[in-house]
């Protein structure tokens, strides 16, 4: 097959105001780009970056004329007659979006925040929180002819909101982002060709962000000489988990061509998987029912464990699980006991599977060699009529030297706010707030895709008092998840001030595991605060994995 060519590469530079009011309806996310995971302190960065002139580095975008599974950059899924795929800079660009949007947007329904950020023109320096200085996304729309921006600038800050607007404002609505635009010749006839060469182009220019492998595999997927019924048929389960879940296509595909009887590394390798495809395509030629009766089966798999996870835990979405292989084994148990509605496993086979999910995903069990691991547990899962923890929790203490969550593990002053690193954290913390019943500190059960990661000790007002140190400020014991906008209204008061307001009863502390003794709310005791509420979390913890037991 001819390789699949570039017809015109387009290397062009835009400032950011053109490019907002321009380009941004027309831009989409491949569904297999990761989510947003950049905090306050990246958005800052960037600010500052621009600011200061420095590059930022370059967007990649690609036109072509056929569609893949995508969402919208911004807004909801109104298609565009010619969208325009991200490549490369999705983190960038919505976090631009942020600042032109006031800290927050939708995408596809779903709503993306950060922390506002101001500029100090004083000191000439930018600010997480509302505490000091002049909001960057009302000088940023001030300079981009915004009149409701300009008239509350010059209302609120009379006296030096031309300097924001000139030092802050300007600069970023005239930054100019440096562009590549890919475009391909496509027909009719070459439509599936295409992909690969789409794959082969992500390969090489998308040298951050997801694994190479996985993006090839997607696209391997779409180019596949595979029934067009069923590729539409996972197409379709994948859409609807990643609606309801943000479930990515990489363990649907893992774990539907498992069934159909494709091994891991025939999945995942791009090599291996086209005449594995082949090979498939000849097993079930005369067999379209039975695919279908399979994935259907896969997808009532899925929606079981799904369901099962937001019952027991409290996760109804992905975005802070460390990583969603850790789901096959669950799906796969699901499927060989034939199991079609979460009432049918009993709560002794519940509790199993729920302690190795957390053990698993808490220790990164497929953060290396998943294939190889994901294999082997899949076949032990097959040979047993009930789920093998015991089994499995042995292959996990010879792989990775642990089958538990030690206390040291808990007690760990690490930077968990950084891309991925840490999200094993952040979802124990979700776990324990939902079998805590924890409320929101607005009246509603905390659901971590509708809260705010909220800094109990504010993170500026830390650096402030001399703490500087990321491992501290963003640690486990620092952090909990509450409503976005009560969030807002705390901004950078201290827990000493805003607790008796905002948490009147004593239970809302225990909910949040946040020490009674009021003393540990002043900042000349952070330390002693993080200590306690290590202990409250670990206690409950350990409460949690015995009741699994």
């Amino acid at each position: 097959m001819e390789r699949t060519k570039i017809a015109t590469t387009t290397v062009d530079k835009c400032s950011l105001a053109k490019f907002y009011s321009d380009k941004v309806q027309s831009l989409r996310l491949p569904t297999i780009q990761r989510e947003f995971v950049w905090d306050a302190e990246d958005v800052k960065k960037l600010l500052d970056s621009i600011v200061h002139g420095y590059p930022i580095g370059s967007i990649i975008l690609w036109k072509p004329d056929v569609e893949f599974p995508s969402v919208p950059l911004i807004g909801d899924d109104n298609k565009s007659s010619a969208p325009i795929y991200i490549l490369d800079g999705q983190q960038r660009l919505t976090s631009l979006l942020l600042i032109m949007n006031g800290w927050k947007l939708k995408r596809k329904g779903k709503e993306i925040r950060t922390s506002k950020i101001c500029f100090i023109p004083e000191s000439e320096r930018f600010y997480i929180g509302e505490k000091k200085g002049i909001d960057v996304s009302l000088a940023t729309r001030a300079a981009m002819a915004d009149p409701e921006a300009l008239s509350v600038l010059q209302k609120n800050y009379p006296g030096n909101f031309h300097k924001v607007i000139k030092l802050v404002g300007q600069k970023v609505a005239t930054y100019e982002l440096p562009l590549y635009i890919l475009e391909s010749q496509v027909t009719e006839a070459n439509k599936e060709e295409i992909y690969e060469g789409i794959a082969e182009i992500f390969t090489r220019v998308n040298s951050a962000g997801e694994p190479i492998g996985n993006l090839a595999m997607f696209l391997s997927f779409i180019a596949a000489i595979f029934p067009r019924e069923a590729k539409d048929k996972i197409i379709e389960l994948h859409e609807q988990f990643s609606e309801l879940f943000g479930l990515d296509l990489e363990p649907v595909i893992r774990f539907v061509f498992s069934k159909l009887g494709m091994k891991q590394n025939q999945i995942t390798k791009v090599k291996a998987f086209k005449p594995a495809i082949k090979e498939l395509k000849n097993k079930y030629d005369k067999k379209q029912r039975q695919v279908l009766n399979i994935i259907e089966r896969a997808r009532m798999s899925v929606e079981t464990i799904l369901k099962m996870l937001e019952i027991e835990f409290g996760i109804s979405s992905s975005h802070l699980l460390p990583s969603q292989i850790a789901l096959i084994p669950l799906f796969e148990y699901a499927y060989h006991r034939e199991v079609k509605n979460v009432d049918n496993f009993s709560i002794f086979e519940k509790r199993r599977m729920l302690k190795w999910f957390l053990i698993a995903s808490f220790n990164g069990m497929y953060s290396s060699s998943p294939n190889k691991r994901l294999e082997e547990d899949l076949l032990t899962i097959q040979a047993k009529s009930r789920f093998p923890i015991d089994r499995l929790l042995r292959l996990m203490k010879e792989r990775i030297r642990t089958d538990s969550i030690g206390r040291e593990d808990i007690f760990s002053y690490s930077n968990i706010l950084r891309g991925r690193v840490g999200k094993e954290y952040l979802m124990v913390l979700d776990i324990l707030l939902h079998r805590k019943n924890a409320t929101d500190w607005a009246g509603k059960r905390v659901k971590s895709e509708d809260a705010a990661i909220h800094h109990l000790f504010p993170r500026e007002c830390l650096k402030e008092e001399g703490i500087q140190d990321e491992k501290l400020i963003n640690c486990l014991a620092n952090l909990t998840l509450i409503n976005p906008d009560i969030n807002s209204e705390i901004g950078d008061q201290m827990p000493a001030k805003y607790l008796p307001e905002y948490v009147k009863d004593e239970s809302v502390l225990a909910e949040h595991f946040i020490p009674i003794n009021k003393k540990l709310w002043n900042i000349e005791n952070y330390e002693d605060f993080l200590g306690a509420r290590f202990k409250l979390i670990w206690r409950a913890l350990m409460e949690l994995l015995e009741e699994l037991s």
